[in-house]
């Protein structure tokens, strides 16, 4: 166990002990009984789980420690508390497939539907962040993070009928390594943001800049800055 293992362990210890009983029947749920004895998932009491199953919900790293993947635990102080509760949600063949050391936050909202959501290695998300994947595929890289209220969603909804044709619903989302999408911030379908990216808090993102280390601001978001990069 890591050294950020043990300081998760020790400041949310109370929640994870009423969170026993969910956190071993995910972790069964998911892998294969001699990964699942490791409890590399913990898993709050408040996540609800839907469709969720070992062939929906795919661990890339087969070698995970214990209490490296952490599943609806914590928040921002700074954030706004609504509600604790998180959704794991997968429909209609859909799949979430999850690299090493996975934390998202309370209040997420996580749906794939008849779509493959993939978040790389090192993946975090703050408070209350919804992704969306539905009809086509999100790929989210290494190192990304997400703040709190951040919305990822790569369909309408409902098409809109222009000139007595429907539109195209869904568009595929791609989020490169090391990109850090601030708080309040939108990204919506067909959108691609490249490596060492920052998305300004509030932004909404509905194109693509085809270049690497830029900093996204805006409604619409547009590129405001060059040659940035980011760090924790």
């Amino acid at each position: 166990m890591n050294q950020y293992s043990k300081r998760f362990l020790k400041t949310h210890l109370i929640e994870i002990i009423m969170s026993i009983p969910k956190t071993i029947y995910f972790n069964f749920k998911v892998l294969p009984v001699k990964q699942a004895l490791r409890l590399p998932y913990i898993v709050s009491y408040h996540v609800k789980l839907s469709g969720i199953n070992r062939k929906t919900f795919l661990t890339k790293d087969n070698d995970l420690s214990t209490c490296s993947m952490r599943i609806g635990f914590g928040d921002s102080i700074t954030s706004r508390r609504e509600s604790p509760k998180s959704l794991l949600c997968v429909e209609r063949g859909g799949v979430i497939q999850v690299g090493k050391d996975l934390g998202l936050s309370q209040g997420c909202v996580i749906c794939a539907n008849n779509a493959r959501l993939i978040l790389g290695d090192k993946f975090r998300c703050n408070y209350s962040t919804t992704i969306d994947c539905s009809d086509a595929d999100i790929k989210i890289g290494n190192n990304v993070v997400l703040g709190w209220n951040v919305t990822i969603k790569n369909n309408d909804g409902h098409y809109v009928v222009e000139n007595g044709k429907d539109s195209i619903i869904s568009k595929k989302i791609i989020i490169k390594d090391h990109v850090w999408v601030c708080a309040y911030a939108t990204v919506l379908k067909g959108v691609c943001i490249k490596k060492n990216s920052v998305v300004a808090y509030g932004a909404l993102l509905t194109n693509t800049i085809d270049k690497e280390n830029v900093l996204y601001g805006g409604v619409p978001a547009k590129m405001i800055k060059e040659n940035i990069s980011w760090r924790e």
